[in-house]
C-alpha cells in the first residue's frame, strides 16, 4: 500500500496570524545581501537586524548569512547569537565545523562552550519540529526514486512509476491541508542548508508539459505566510511551467569539449552568459518577482556574481548557473542565438 497520509500523529500547529513575509521581511533581506556584495558587512547586520524583528520565523540561510557578517566585522558575540539560532533551525555543528567563514571562530574559548552547549539545542529542535512528518516527507523522496533507480527505470517500471506520484502528490496535498507548508518552523532545515526539502521532488514532476497539479497559489502562500523564501518557490514555478518564468537560471555556461579555439563563438563559449532579454521582457519579469518576494533581476546577478569571488556566503542557488553540455560548436550556436554574455 503506497498511500501514507495517516502515519503522521503530531499536532497540528495553531494558526496565528502572520506578517506578510513578501513585503516585511524578503525586501530587508534584499538590502542587507545587497549590503554584503559592496562589502559594507555593519550596514548589512543592521538589515538582517531588521528584518529578523519584523517575523516571528526567520530563515535560516539568513541567519547564516549575517552570522558571517558578524564575523567580517570580528563581532564574535553576535556571530554566537546567529549560530545558536541556525542550530536551533536544524543545522549541525559537523555542517558548521565545515564552513571556512566560520574558521576563526573555531579558535575562541567561546566555540568551546558553543560545542559543550550543542547536544541540548540540538534536543530542543529535534523536540520542537513535527519529526514523524519530516519522515513521512522524506519518504515520498525515497519511493519517488526507488524504482527509477532499479534495473529498467521507467521505461520498465513506468505504470508504477506513475501510481506512486499520484499517491506521492495525494500525500503532500493531504498534509499541505492538515498542517500547511512544511516549512522551516514545523520540520527544521535537516543538517544543512538545504536549499529544498527532499520533498520538493513531488512538485518539480507535477509538470504543465504533462498537466501536472499547478502549486503556484499553493507556493504563493507559503512564501507571504513565511514557510518558504521565494528564490526556492521561483525555482519551482520555472519547474512546473517548462519555462524561465522568474528567471531563477538567471546565468548560463556552455561546456563543449569539441570546441575549438579556431571556432567563431570560443569566446562566447567560454564566457558567463544570460539569456537575451527585451527591456520590456525584464520589466515583466521584475514585477513578476516583485509579487513573489523576489529582488529583481539586476539585484540577482549581483549576488550571483559576488558568491563566485566570495564563496564563504550563501548568495547563490544550485539553479542559479544552468550548465548546458553540446556535442559541438554548431550545437553551441544554437544555444548561443538565445544567449548573450554577461557584463562582470
Amino acid at each position: 500500500m503506497l498511500f501514507l497520509h495517516a502515519c503522521s500523529t503530531s499536532k497540528v500547529p495553531e494558526q496565528v496570524e502572520v506578517p506578510d513575509y513578501t513585503k516585511v521581511y524578503h525586501p530587508v533581506i534584499n538590502q542587507a545581501e545587497l549590503k554584503i556584495v559592496e562589502e559594507n558587512y555593519a550596514e548589512a547586520l543592521t538589515a538582517y537586524k531588521e528584518a529578523f524583528a519584523a517575523v516571528p520565523s526567520p530563515f535560516a540561510r539568513d541567519y547564516y548569512n549575517a552570522a558571517v557578517s558578524a564575523v567580517r566585522l570580528k563581532d564574535e558575540e553576535q556571530a554566537f547569537e546567529y549560530l545558536e539560532k541556525l542550530v536551533l533551525k536544524g543545522v549541525s555543528l559537523p555542517y558548521l565545523e565545515r564552513q571556512e567563514a566560520f574558521d576563526s571562530l573555531e579558535r575562541t574559548r567561546e566555540w568551546k562552550k558553543f560545542v559543550k552547549r550543542y547536544p541540548k539545542q540540538r534536543e530542543k529542535y529535534e523536540q520542537g519540529i513535527n519529526a514523524p512528518l519530516r519522515a513521512d516527507l522524506d519518504e515520498l523522496y525515497a519511493r519517488d526514486q526507488y524504482f527509477r533507480q532499479a534495473e529498467g527505470g521507467l521505461r520498465v517500471h513506468g505504470d508504477t512509476i506513475r501510481k506512486i506520484e499520484a499517491d506521492n502528490i495525494t500525500n503532500l496535498l493531504n498534509w499541505i491541508n492538515d498542517y500547511g507548508y512544511p516549512g522551516e518552523a514545523l520540520i527544521g532545515v535537516a543538517d544543512t542548508l538545504e536549499e529544498l526539502p527532499r520533498f520538493s521532488i513531488v512538485i518539480q514532476r507535477q509538470t504543465a508539459a504533462r498537466k501536472g497539479y499547478d502549486f503556484k497559489s499553493i507556493l504563493a502562500k507559503a512564501v507571504k505566510e513565511g514557510r518558504m523564501a521565494p528564490q526556492p518557490a521561483a525555482y519551482l514555478l520555472d519547474q512546473q511551467a517548462g519555462k524561465n518564468l522568474y528567471n531563477s537560471k538567471v546565468f548560463a555556461k556552455i561546456s563543449c569539449k569539441r570546441c575549438k579555439e579556431k571556432d567563431k563563438n570560443y569566446d562566447k563559449i567560454q564566457s558567463l552568459l544570460l539569456e537575451k532579454m527585451s527591456e520590456a521582457d525584464v520589466e515583466v519579469t521584475n514585477k513578476r518577482r516583485e509579487q513573489l518576494g523576489l529582488e529583481s533581476l539586476q539585484d540577482y546577478r549581483k549576488k550571483v556574481l559576488h558568491n563566485a569571488e566570495d564563496e564563504q556566503f550563501k548568495l547563490n542557488y544550485n539553479w542559479s548557473v544552468v550548465n548546458y553540455v553540446v556535442p559541438s560548436s554548431e550545437a553551441a550556436d544554437v544555444l548561443l542565438e538565445r544567449l548573450t554574455v554577461a557584463e562582470e
